[in-house]
Order: C-alpha cells, then structure tokens, then sequence
C-alpha cells in the first residue's frame, strides 16, 4: 500500500462555493474544473511562488499571462499606429489617389454607338455623340470633365477634334450625350480616313486629351486620355436589299428607259452621315448601263440606309454589251441574283454644293447591287399542255418519245417599256410529281401562228423528242396516278429563250417558267369499256380465237403508245367467277376521247363447268360481267409494266352479236303409223354456223316443245358432221321421239293437229328447242377446242307433212298391248277370212266380242290397205277427205278412242 504524502494532502482542495471558482476560471487557461494550481484557500499562487521542487508531481503546465495584455506591447501599437497615420494620409491624398485615378482611367473602355455627321464641310461638320464609358468600379461615383479638346486620330495621323462636356459616371459606368462641332485638322488624311470608313469592314481611331474626375470629395487633375476606338466601317455599302425595280417608261430622249431602284442598305458602324443628293453610274460586267441618283441620303450610324434611286438606262448597241444586258434582264426574270455595280460619282450634301473629302470618299466607293424581284416573277403563267403523246418501245423503256401539237401560256415582261417578242425558242420543260422530278423535255417550237403576240399568249409545239426518264420511282408514280385516277397534279419548270425588240436594245431572254398543272387521268379503274364486232375467228385444242372492238374512252390530254399488251379477263356467270382467258392488242395507241381498238380474245376457262356455261352463254344469252386486269406479263415495256400490272376495268362481255340462229329449220315427214304408233317420227335440222371458222356437230340432244307442251326429244350420239364458215348444213336423219302414252296420242288429235291443220297436206309450225350440243371450234374433233353448248331457240320452223298410210301401228299397239308377263294376247286367226274389201263387213262381227287389246291386234295382223276399211267398220264413219280438215281430225280422235276404250275410261 503506498506511503501517504502530506504535502499533496495539503495542497488538496477542500469543497468551496462554485461562485469562488468561477471569478478566477475567466482568466486560465483552464476551466473551473482544473484546480492543481490553486492554494489550500482557492486562491491562485502568487507570481513568485516557485512550484520547482514539487513540480515532479504535477502534470499540467505553468500559468502565462497573455502577451497582449502586457502594458509595454499597448503602449508601443499606440506609438506606431500615430506615426503611421502621419505619414500615410498625406501620401494617399497626394501620391496614391491620382495615381489609382489614372489607372482607373487607364483601364475604363468607351465605346461610339452613333457619330452622326452633319452639315459636313471641309474644315469641319457638326456631330452628335452617343458614347459610352465603363469598366470603373461600381461603388464609385464620379464625374468625368474633358479638360481640352479630344483628339481624333487614324492611322498614326491626327484627323481632327471634339469638344466634350462633363460625363456622369454611376456604378461603373456613364454615358455621352451632345452635340458639338468635329473640327477636321488635316483634310487630306481625314479624306482617306473616309475613303476607308465607306469601303472597309472597320477601322480604329485613337482619342486623346485630359480630364478632371470628382470622387469621394476629391478632385483629381490633369489625367491623360489615350483610348482605341475600333469601329465597323460601311465596307462598300455591303449587303444591298433591294427593295424594288422598275423600268417604268421609255426615255423621253429616245435613249434607254427610265428605272428605279429602291434598296435597303444596312449601316454596321457606328457613324452616320448626310449625303445629300447621291449619284452612281451603274454597269454590269462591262457594259455601262447608265447614271442613277438618289436625294436626301441620311446615313444614320447603327441603322439601314434607305436609298430610292432614280435615273436612265441607256440603249445598247454593242454584242457584247447587249449579251451581258440581256443576261442580267433574264436573271432578273428568274429570279437569280445579279450583282451589278454602281460606281460613286458626286455627293452634294446640301444638294447644291460639294466638300472634296466626301466627293472623294464617294467616288472612290463602288455599290454592289443585286439585282433581284422582293417577289418572285410569274412571267410566263397559266401554262396548259392542250395534248401529249407518250410513245413507248422495248429497247429503250425509260427513254420514251414525247411530242405535242400545243402547249399554251400567257406571257407578260413586268416592264412598261417598249417591247416587241419576235422569236421564241429552245422551250425546256422539266417534270416534277409530288416534289420529284423525274424528266425534262425540250426541242419546243414557237407556234407563231397559233400564238397571240397583242394579248400576251404564246403557243408551242413539241416535235417528237426523247423523253429521258432520270427518276423511275417517280415517273411510275406519275403514270399510275395519270391512268388510275381521275386526276393527277405535275410540276412544270423550265425555261424558254426568246428575242425581245425593246427600248434597251434587242435583248436575247432566257425567260422561266414554272406552273402547277391540274391533269385529267384516264381513270381505267372506273372505265367501262365496250366490247363490239365479236367474231370468232378459230379454235384450237387449247382456246377459242376471237377478234373484236374494245371501246375506250380516255378523258385526258394523253396519247399513249403502249405497244404490245396482255391483259386478263375474268368473269362471272350463273354466280361462279372463273378465268376466262387474255386479251391481247397488238400495238394499243390510247388517244383523247374514245377509242376503238381491235383486239384478239383468247378464250381458255381452265375449269370445264365454267367453261361450257360461259361458252354457252356467250353464245346464246348474252352479257357476261367480266373484270381485265393487268399482271406482270401484261407489257414487254419495263418502264410500263409498274403502271400496267396495277391496271383494273370491269366490262360486259356481251353474247355474240347478232344472237345466233344455231338451228334455222327442221323437216319431218311422219306417218300416221308413227303419230299412232312407235310416235318416232324421221326429223332433220338445218344447222347454219355463225363463227368466221368451222364448226363441227358432234353429239346432239335436243327437247322440243310445242307452246310449251312437251312434244319430243332427240338423243344422238357421235354423229360429226362440219358445218363450214357461214354455212348451213342439213343434218343427218335423227329420230325425234314423241312420248309414249295414250295421253299424249289425244293431245296430238285434239289440240295440236286442230291448230295445224295445215300439216295434214303438209305445212310449217314454229317448235322451241333445247339442247346440249358437243361442238368443236376451229378444226374436227380432237384438233379443235371442244366444248358443250347449252342453247335454247325458240320459233324454229318445222316442215311436218303427214302419211296416212297409218304404217308401223303393229308395233305400237305390240308395245301398249303386252300383259304384265310380256306376252300379247292371242286372237282368233280371222285374219286370214280377210282378204278383200268386201270381207270387211265382217270384221264388225268377228271383233264384235273381242277385248280392245285383242282387237287391236287383230287390226294389226290386217293388211295396210284393209286398216282403214277396218276403222271405219270400228267407227261407224267413213273416212273424211283430208281437205276436210277438222271433220278429218274429229274422225282420228274418235278412232283413237275407239282403239283404246279402256284408256279413255280411265281417264273420265
């Protein structure tokens, strides 16, 4: 345990108000809480109390008194500070400020926003400043008196001075308003400095004199002003704008014209000037146009110069001369800028008097004047291509020809001078469609004749010419929109050259042109074109070859030669749509209006129903909706092929015109036996051949029809026989088969012979027809195109003369008489009891007791010529004579009757 230490007890502090402790922590450097170097009472040691031989057992340091608190370090800042003060404020005020003063002055800029002279003359001019001055401190105030005049120097040479007044300065800077006098001190110097000032980009001038500033109560004297004032020049009246351009009248000399010019020219120096009365001589490369003025010029510093010329050009006469004039007349037309020049001549500034130096400057100043419309001229207007002729060819697809009889235009020289167009030439038109060009075509010829100098309207024609396509997207555009659509728009610009009479000379023009032309499309997307004169010319195994007239009509100015073309047909009939085959034009010319053009119709349907029905309608009924289109194959043209594969008309095909008589007659001789009996009566046709090829009949069904009655039909098969172009060919005999049946049997006897009567001596009676015919087009079977015609005609006259040889009844009382085991009902073998006329009396007697079938058979076991004898026993009635007409018909019926009893009855 460690050895107490009385001292350190000693020195430890007991407990004492906070208020003790606090009134001695101000002054150590330590806090309240630090008390090692306080006494056993908390007073702090005195300054002779010698810690050394306890100091091996404190840990903090000594106490200092700070350095500022010693009484010698006060007492000597006070001493210093005095002398000090002595010292500088004479210095400042006397030494320090002006110098301060001058470089303030030194690094102050000013600037000229307007010098504007005035009433100039050759020693001196009035002026007006507008300057400024900055780059003083802004929290000083002050004010700037020049105390001499200012001199104005330029290159090295002092040109002359100014008087200036007092210049408030106010945070940081001040301005200078006044008007004073510029006394020029050197006029040849100052007469170059001008020259410069109107042709150069800038110059400097350097100013000098002295100034007095007032600030923060003082008055500084005698500072030096050196400054560089760098300026922009008027560098030549650059950048003219011309305002307007006339040549309002002849010469009243005879010599030239009269012009005005207006112009605005933009002044970028600060110093402005009265001129006066101004005069230029104008010229264009070498030839000198003429002398033109301008009064009461104000150059205004910082400000355009408006400048309204008046004056005369002159009439030229030399090639060359009149070569540039008409060059620059032409620029102007076209709006193209011309520079032509205007050289200085005089300046009067009070319009009377001249003063050398500004004479000087003038002169040796050269105006640069670009020539140029504020709006752009319409010279030529209102163009209209009245007609145009594309021709096409395979060679050179994108380099068709072009030509047309007239393209008009009202033309008009926005001059009122003397002018007289004796030529115009060399017309260039280039093509635009929808902001593309795509052509340009030239070689116009001035159609004098057509043309109407006296009202401004000029015509011309355009030979034929190569039209050189240089843009194929947007020629193909173009072309599509021109033959799609009901319209198409066309951007014309060009240029024609002409020769003019005028008050200037006779000037060869380049005048431009330039219009927006609302163009008529053809419009084949709603065109109906007509197709007329069909013949069918010839067939093969594959198609059937017809020619015929498509009628066209084409709204718009355009002549086209498309050359060699393809186009497809599809249609519609019986509500199926098929491919029907091509058409093809050989050499298509589509002009304005309407146009026939030949064509040749291949007809090949790939699906054979709708191949038999379009034929058979074709043929017979009539119009077929179709659509023609274009494809990919449509024209050998490559430039046309885009246009033409896009390509849609819908069209009636119509039936083939005049409609076709395919049956003209049929003939038949048929028996009473074959009315009566089998009812298969021999029948012919007459068959005529409407087609410019041959026909050949193959197979032929037919019905026939008597005021709607069902009366026969004819089924032959593979009988071929040709009919020849234009001809008419009997055909072979055919069988027209009646239908069977005892009703039919009465209908003949009632209804149709009652109103034919003239058939029992034999006579015409109009049948209607419906067949089905096999045909071959253009060559026999199996070499030309063969199809199924379906063809209904009514009204066919058919010659039917009756033999009443009642021949080939047996068979077909066989045929109704058979029983239900297919045998015929046996008969007594009195036949044979009748041999003669005399021995028919007794066929009463013998059939008296026979059943209708029996009797029928017995009637026909009988010779032909004891029938009838037979009948007449049967009927009661002798036979009518045929020129008895109806008694002979009401004799058949009631034969028939009495043949078939039993049908009759059922039939009641």
């Amino acid at each position: 345990m460690p050895r107490p230490d009385p001292l350190r007890e000693k020195l430890a502090p007991s407990p004492s108000p906070s208020s003790t402790s606090s009134q001695y922590s101000q002054d150590l450097p330590y806090n309240e809480k630090e008390i090692e170097y306080q006494d056993a009472t908390g007073n702090p040691p005195d300054d002779e109390f010698v810690f050394e031989e306890y100091a091996y057992l404190s840990n903090h340091k000594p106490y200092r008194k700070p350095i500022w608190r010693q009484k010698k370090v006060l007492i000597g800042c006070g001493v210093g500070t005095v002398i000090f003060l002595a010292i500088f404020i004479p210095l400042l005020i006397v030494v320090i400020i002006p110098k301060v003063a001058q470089l303030m002055m030194n690094n102050a800029s000013m600037s000229v926003v307007q010098l504007n002279m005035t009433q100039p003359g050759e020693m001196a001019m009035a002026v007006s400043v507008l300057a400024t001055v900055g780059g003083i401190p802004s929290l000083l105030s002050a004010s700037l008196e020049f105390t001499q005049e200012v001199d104005i120097s330029w290159e090295n040479e002092l040109i002359g001075s100014m008087t200036l007044g007092e210049v408030k300065v106010s945070k940081g800077k001040g301005d200078i308003v006044q008007t004073t006098q510029f006394q020029i001190k050197n006029t040849t110097a100052f007469g170059d400095f001008a020259k410069v000032m109107l042709s150069a980009d800038g110059f400097t001038w350097t100013l000098n004199s002295k100034a007095t500033i007032k600030a923060l109560g003082q008055t500084i004297k005698n500072l030096s002003i050196n400054k560089n004032l760098v300026m922009h020049g008027l560098n030549n009246f650059a950048n003219v704008q011309i305002l307007g351009f006339d040549l309002p009248a002849d010469a009243p000399d005879g010599n030239g014209a009269l012009v005005t010019i207006s112009a605005s020219i933009p002044n970028p120096s600060p110093i402005g000037m009265t001129l006066g009365t101004i005069t230029f001589d104008m010229s264009y490369k070498t030839a000198y146009l003429g002398r033109v003025f301008a009064k009461d010029v104000v150059l205004v510093g910082g400000q355009p110069m408006l400048l309204n010329l008046e004056g005369q050009l002159l009439k030229q006469t030399d090639p060359v001369h009149v070569a540039e004039l008409s060059e620059l007349i032409s620029n102007y037309l076209a709006n193209i800028p011309t520079l032509a020049s205007g050289k200085g001549v005089s300046v009067l500034p009070d319009g009377v008097n001249a003063v050398s130096w500004l004479t000087n400057a003038i002169v040796a100043t050269t105006l640069t004047v670009p020539l140029k419309p504020v709006q752009p001229m319409e010279v030529v207007k209102n163009i209209k291509i009245n007609d145009m002729d594309l021709g096409f060819s395979v060679d050179n697809p994108w380099q068709p020809t072009v030509n047309s009889n007239s393209v008009s235009a009202d033309f008009k020289i926005p001059f009122n001078i003397s002018i007289n167009i004796t030529e115009l030439a060399n017309a260039t038109f280039k093509l635009a469609y929808q902001g593309n060009d795509f052509s340009q075509i030239s070689t116009a010829v001035w159609n004098t004749t057509a043309s109407d100098m006296s009202n401004n309207k000029v015509v011309f024609t355009v030979p034929v010419s190569p039209m050189n396509i240089y843009n194929q997207l947007a020629f193909t555009d173009f072309m599509t929109s021109v033959t799609q659509q009901t319209s198409a728009t066309v951007n014309v610009t060009g240029s024609v050259q002409g020769v003019a009479v005028t008050s200037l000379g006779t000037v060869h023009l380049m005048v431009p042109l330039q219009a927006t032309l609302p163009l008529q499309g053809i419009n084949f997307s709603n065109a109906k074109p007509t197709v007329t004169d069909i013949l069918v010319t010839n067939g093969t195994t594959e198609a059937i070859i017809i020619t015929a007239n498509i009628g066209l009509q084409n709204p718009s100015i355009f002549s086209v030669n498309m050359g060699y073309i393809v186009l497809q047909v599809d249609s519609t009939v019986n509500g199926t749509y098929g491919y029907v085959g091509s058409v093809t034009v050989t050499d298509l010319i589509l002009k304005p209006g309407l146009n026939t053009i030949p064509a040749s119709i291949r007809l090949s349907p790939k699906d054979p129903t709708f191949r038999d029905a379009f034929i058979s309608k074709f043929m017979a009924e009539g119009d077929i909706q179709s659509s023609i289109y274009g494809d990919a194959q449509t024209s050998q043209v490559a430039s046309m092929i885009p246009t033409l594969e896009t390509l849609t008309m819908n069209t009636t095909i119509p039936g083939m015109t005049p409609r076709p008589r395919l049956i003209t007659n049929g003939n038949g001789n048929p028996s009473l036996g074959n009315i009566l009996g089998p009812r298969a009566i021999p029948f012919t046709v007459t068959i005529a051949n409407p087609l410019a090829t041959v026909l050949w009949i193959d197979t032929m069904t037919a019905s026939a029809y008597w005021e709607g009655n069902y009366f026969g039909g004819v089924d032959h098969a593979h009988i071929p026989f040709a009919i020849n172009t234009g001809a008419a060919v009997v055909s072979p005999q055919l069988a027209l088969q009646f239908p069977q049946g005892y009703e039919f049997a009465l209908f003949l006897v009632t209804q149709f012979l009652p109103k034919n009567l003239g058939l029992l001596t034999g006579a015409t009676v109009n049948l209607t027809m419906t067949s089905s015919i096999l045909v071959y087009i253009g060559n026999a079977p199996g070499v030309g195109y063969g199809t199924t015609v379906a063809y209904t005609q009514n009204d066919i006259p058919s010659f039917l003369k009756i033999d009443y040889s009642f021949a080939g009844m047996t068979k077909r009382f066989l045929a109704d008489d058979t029983d239900a085991r297919g045998e015929v009902p046996s008969i007594q073998p009195i036949s044979t009891l009748v041999q003669t006329v005399e021995a028919v009396q007794a066929v009463g007697v013998a059939t008296a007791t026979m059943q209708p079938a029996q009797k029928r058979r017995f009637l026909s076991s009988l010779p032909d010529h004891l029938l009838i004898p037979s009948l007449e026993v049967m009927v009661g009635k002798a036979t009518p004579s045929i020129e008895s007409g109806t008694e002979y018909v009401a004799w058949l019926e009631k034969a028939l009757r009495a043949l078939y009893p039993e049908h009759q009855a059922r039939l009641s």
